[in-house]
């Protein structure tokens, strides 16, 4: 009977109140208010799970260069959690992505502690790749970093290629695209306007880069990538980053992705805004089968 009840279809705008009178328990919740915006905009897309004609649960997905497909934006009725309907969707969404040809991988994010979303990317046999911690600076002050002179400054775009290109190939890199967004690299993902706003920074001996990109993400972030587990210990670090943000226009704090070998090497943790942190899921699409 539940089976013949609910119906799985993409939203459109005229689901804009269906969407706001979800019970999800998210106070103030993001979506709602940029839900016209994820509906126009080509790289979002967002779905619902339907009972007769009573929304019950709804997720989707962002498109990124290269092919990437984020999963996200997952939210059910309370009224209606526990049913398999969040399997159910993400399922649907999936197989709609792998016919498009032009998608190359499928991922997901979750908070390390949420068990439930766990489980649900477990039944859709989605890999886990790595665990991160996203942390912004709140005290620059408590950060005891090694002082020493600033990295310097890449501005060659080819330099910059090689730099990313020469990190990768020697180890598998998953690339932190944006806060909250991160991917397992490929030069296809970082696009030549990506790279235009991304600024380089390389360290005295040549062994080490950092590259910082304004986003936003409710405030302005300076995004900093870095792809070592050293850099409290890597001189000049932190008067580099800090002296990127302090010739910003824009107000900027610092945000990191930490391994979970870096984030144990923190010195202070006082010094970051500390939340749960976050694992990467996600597959690359075998397409040698298909017609």
């Amino acid at each position: 009977m539940i089976e013949q009840a609910t119906h799985i279809r993409k939203l459109t705008l005229h689901d804009q109140t269906s969407v706001q009178n979800l019970q999800t328990n998210i106070e103030d919740d993001y979506v709602v208010h940029i839900f016209p915006d994820l509906i126009e905009n080509q790289t979002h897309a967002v779905y619902g799970v339907f009972e007769n004609e009573t929304l019950i649960t709804i997720a989707g997905y962002s498109l990124f260069p290269g092919g990437y497909a984020m999963l996200g934006r997952l939210r059910s009725d309370i009224r209606y959690m526990a049913k398999g309907y969040a399997t159910k969707i993400l399922t649907f969404i999936i197989e709609d992505l792998k016919n498009d040809p032009s998608i190359k991988w499928i991922g997901a994010n979750t908070n390390i502690h949420n068990h439930a979303a766990k489980r649900v990317l477990a039944k859709l046999e989605l890999e886990q790749i790595t665990t991160l911690h996203a942390l912004p600076v709140r005290e620059a002050k408590l950060l005891n970093g090694v002082k020493g002179d600033r990295w310097l400054k890449v501005v060659n775009p080819e330099e910059k290629r090689a730099l990313l290109s020469s990190f990768a190939d020697s180890q598998p890199l998953v690339f932190p695209y944006e806060c909250y967004y991160l991917f397992p690299y490929t030069e296809a993902l970082i696009t030549d306007k990506h790279l235009a706003e991304s600024t380089f920074y390389q360290n005295q001996t040549k062994d080490r880069f950092m590259i910082i990109r304004n986003d936003q993400k409710h405030e302005w972030f300076a995004h900093v990538k870095y792809f070592w587990d050293d850099a409290f210990e890597q001189p000049g670090f932190w008067e580099t980053v800090y002296h990127y943000v302090e010739k910003e226009s824009k107000t900027l704090r610092p945000w990191l992705d930490f391994s979970q070998e870096g984030f144990n090497s923190i010195p202070n943790l006082e010094a970051f805004d500390v939340e749960d942190g976050w694992a990467l899921y996600g597959n690359w699409i075998n397409r040698t089968n298909s017609n």
